[in-house]
């Protein structure tokens, strides 16, 4: 690889935490917006029938000869209680793969290599984005390929900056996925299996 394509790694790599850091900055929004919800559910919770029960169990807890016969006819009066039910597991953290600049067969082995990664050990649903048109439209189980004009093909069609429509889609999948991560893959040197199942790399 030419030192033009050493630069054009570096710039989808800045492209790319530029997208995850859109997303990061979605999700502390989100978050902040959650803090003021939670804070004006607690304002009406202290208002509610459940509170007053609350404070009634902690007088009870200071003063149960006086406060236990009137909580126990309270109890009465409601019935059985509904038997709570296990929570679900949610589902895994989304991974975005920036796979750009790889050759046909190159992106048909990163995508099988993800495909038995995760089923060797399903911690992430990878997202890769790819420039690969071999790959445009092929359904992957457990893969999700998103695919990208390649910055050639995207000068001679469209005006802008290739980059920033990488950060803008990077952001877009990081939203709508969940995304944990997202790595840019060396097109020189794309991974194996056992590179993949490497945490500290991927």
């Amino acid at each position: 690889m030419s030192d033009p394509d050493e630069l054009a790694l570096a710039r989808w790599e800045v492209a790319t935490l530029t997208g995850r850091l859109r997303c990061v900055e979605a999700e502390r929004d989100a978050a902040l917006a959650d803090r003021d919800r939670h804070q004006e559910l607690v304002a009406t919770l202290r208002g509610s029938r459940s509170y007053r029960l609350g404070r009634a169990l902690v007088e009870l807890t200071r003063d149960p000869v006086r406060t236990g016969p009137t909580l126990a006819r309270r109890l009465l009066r409601r019935g059985p209680t509904e038997k709570k039910r296990r929570p679900t597991p949610g589902p895994v953290p989304a991974r975005v793969y920036v796979a750009v600049g790889l050759d046909r067969d190159a992106s048909h082995a990163l995508t099988r290599a993800l495909r038995q990664r995760i089923l060797v050990d399903g911690d992430h649903l990878p997202v890769v984005v790819t420039d690969q048109p071999a790959l445009r439209g092929l359904q992957v189980p457990g893969v999700i390929l998103e695919y990208l004009p390649d910055p050639a093909t995207w000068s001679r069609h469209e005006a802008g900056d290739w980059e920033t429509l990488l950060a803008g889609r990077v952001a877009q999948l990081c939203q709508d996925h969940k995304a944990a991560r997202a790595v840019v893959v060396d097109p020189r040197n794309p991974p194996t299996l056992a590179n993949l199942l490497e945490p500290a790399r991927y």
